[in-house]
């Protein structure tokens, strides 16, 4: 009947750490793998171990591939974390009444993954979804080892040190602790226990978990000695930003793990045991025990809306799917972050319903959402797609360079990178960054979709793209019409593009031409807007004007009728004359009412937030990052 029990709150556990990984954060899964890179060569796992614990961290790699496929990888995981609930059950002679005891540190596990939020953008620390969970079962298989003259053993553990780094060292002072236990695994003895048993047992392992090391440090140029003893432990630290709050729930699970390992003294072993028969006591406490633990780690979720949206909106965008991008932006229930924002915008670039559509979603714009001091910059989240798709492939490139050498190369700058090359016309450089996709897991294929760009070079000329590529067909037409300049962004990709193409010019690409225009709108400037206009209308005068350009032509020739006479053009009477008459006159009527700017704006959203003329008068105070 315990065993029922036991097993039961397995399942419960299993239910509640799927629904949280899968129908939580699978998108968060996939970004997790789309930003960490696992190829099968010698050099690769060389880089691994580089530093103690780098085998972990190489298996750990390997693991992450799989959260390609979010339900796969959560259910390695899961699989992980029941073995290492049922081995610490073993390991520290847990009744099956009291499992929650062994779930404790799956639970913290479990809420180191669903509560990352934007830091998962500045990890550095390679394989972080399962290096934790490997080593602390490597820690509970050994403490479940039944050895004579365990503390002996514990010499085998300082080997093991460049392999498993501080979850060896966590082995051995465990080790120390089960050694006080005494020869029969009691605490009769104690303190009449002399001698070097008593000493191998539980004073070597602690020892040796001090030295070891000082002994292997010299092997490592780039570990530094303050560092040596962490090894391997995930730390939370970026340019302007520490966060110890992320890092608890491995505490938590270390001191849970000394807890179980200690001896429970004499007096209260009985008292315990006597309450214990009674059935109903401890399954009571389980149950509370497992309730508490499902509470926090479901407010640990980190559960921001616009922070999932952009995870899928940036997966679609690599798909070229631009009406998944735009479903995204139909559904927001309030702001976008100006990353969701740029996104849109390149969907409706891509698809030519710019002109028509393009305040038809949210064009605020908010900061993303952070529970620390963590300053999120677009150039480590999204910086090298945006400009990518922009054709500014020289500022995509420098930013996935720059990117990877702060945090490590990744699928996703590997395949940006490899973009940017065929582009470029660098294909020797491409075949490079492909050689090296089509060598893992789950790339190949995207791989071998690009490789024969790199030998039949004509398939990427203005005659043949289209045929077969075209998803890189407008890319190939920006990166042609503007050259390869480089200047600077000072870090702010959207206030960039927004000034270039605002204060560029083109005659010959109507698709460039037309993002100076909306660029134009966005900037509400009003000498910018009408040579762009005019020049959009020359190249498109066998196509009627699209309404947002007409809405703004409208607005600017009542602004400032010194600026253009727009008493001659065809204005749409219902959808521009008409309805500006009663935008204006609503606007007048709610003025005079009283209300502030903001309070207006939110009054016309519903029956005007479609139009320019809202975007003009109301959105306002837009934050770059």
């Amino acid at each position: 009947m315990q065993w029922g029990w036991a097993f039961a709150f397995v399942l419960a556990f299993i239910l509640f750490a799927a629904h949280y990984l899968i129908a939580e954060n699978s998108d968060t899964l996939y970004m997790a793998q789309s930003r960490s890179l696992f190829y099968n060569s010698d050099v690769h796992f060389k880089e691994c171990m580089q530093l103690p614990g780098g085998f972990l961290s190489f298996i750990s790699g390997f693991l992450t591939q799989f959260f390609y496929i979010p339900a796969l990888g959560a259910a390695i995981l899961i699989a992980l974390w029941v073995a290492l609930a049922l081995i610490t059950k073993k390991a520290f002679c847990i009744r099956s009444l009291l499992m929650p005891l062994t779930l404790v540190v799956p639970f913290m596990l479990l809420i180191s993954v669903i509560d990352l939020g934007y830091w998962l953008y500045y990890l550095k620390f390679v394989g972080y979804f399962f290096t934790p969970t490997l080593g602390l079962l490597f820690v509970v298989s050994w403490a479940a080892l039944r050895l004579p003259k365990k503390g002996l053993w514990t010499l085998l553990l300082a080997l093991t040190y460049p392999l498993f780094g501080i979850y060896s060292l966590l082995s051995m002072a465990i080790t120390g602790i089960q050694g006080i236990k005494g020869k029969n695994g009691n605490d009769e003895k104690i303190h009449s226990v002399q001698g070097k048993w008593y000493l191998m047992n539980v004073a070597l392992p602690f020892i040796l978990a001090v030295v070891t090391p000082i002994l292997w440090l010299r092997t490592y140029s780039e570990l530094a000695f303050e560092n040596a003893w962490t090894a391997g432990f995930p730390m939370f630290a970026a340019e302007e930003a520490t966060s110890w709050i992320l890092s608890m729930p491995f505490v938590i699970a270390i001191v849970w793990l000394f807890i179980l390992a200690l001896p429970k003294p004499t007096k209260w072993t009985a008292l315990v045991a006597d309450r214990l028969n009674n059935r109903r006591l401890p399954l009571f406490c389980s149950i509370i025990l497992f309730v508490l633990l499902a509470f926090i780690t479901h407010k640990a979720n980190f559960d921001n809306y616009n922070y999932h949206a952009e995870m899928r909106m940036y997966k679609a965008a690599e798909e070229f799917d631009w009406d998944r991008i735009l479903l995204e932006s139909s559904k927001l229930p309030g702001d976008a972050t100006r990353q969701m924002v740029i996104l849109k915008n390149i969907a409706l670039f891509h698809k030519g319903t710019a002109g028509n559509q393009f305040f038809h979603y949210n064009n605020m714009g908010e900061k993303p959402y952070v529970r620390d001091s963590l300053k999120v910059h677009m150039v480590q989240t999204a910086a090298p797609l945006l400009y990518m798709f922009h054709g500014k492939v020289n500022f995509s490139t420098r930013w996935c360079i720059e990117n990877s050498v702060e945090l490590g190369y990744s699928y996703n700058n590997l395949r940006i990178l490899t973009l940017c090359a065929l582009v470029n016309e660098e294909y020797k450089l491409a075949r490079k960054y492909l050689d090296i996709l089509s060598n893992t897991l789950f790339q190949r294929k995207w791989a071998e979709h690009y490789l024969p760009a790199t030998t039949q070079t004509s398939m990427l000329n203005e005659r043949n793209i289209r045929k077969y590529y075209p998803e890189l067909a407008n890319i190939v037409e920006l990166q042609r019409h503007m050259g390869s300049v480089l200047d600077g962004d000072n870090g702010i990709p959207e206030m960039y593009l927004i000034n270039y193409f605002s204060n560029s010019m083109n005659k010959d690409s109507k698709y460039f031409q037309e993002m100076t225009l909306v660029y134009a709108l966005v900037q509400k400037d009003i000498q910018l807007f009408w040579p762009r206009f005019i020049q959009y209308a020359y190249l498109n005068n066998d196509k009627t004007m699209p309404i947002h350009y007409q809405e703004a032509a409208y607005l600017y020739g009542k602004l400032e009728p010194q600026s253009m006479d727009t008493s001659r053009m065809p204005f749409d009477q219902q959808q521009i004359v008409a309805r500006y008459e009663r935008f204006n006159q609503t606007a007048q009527s709610l003025l005079n009412s009283g209300l502030d700017t903001p309070k207006i704006g939110e009054a016309m959203k519903a029956a005007y937030g479609d139009t320019f003329w809202w975007f003009y008068f109301f959105c306002r105070d837009i934050t770059s990052y």
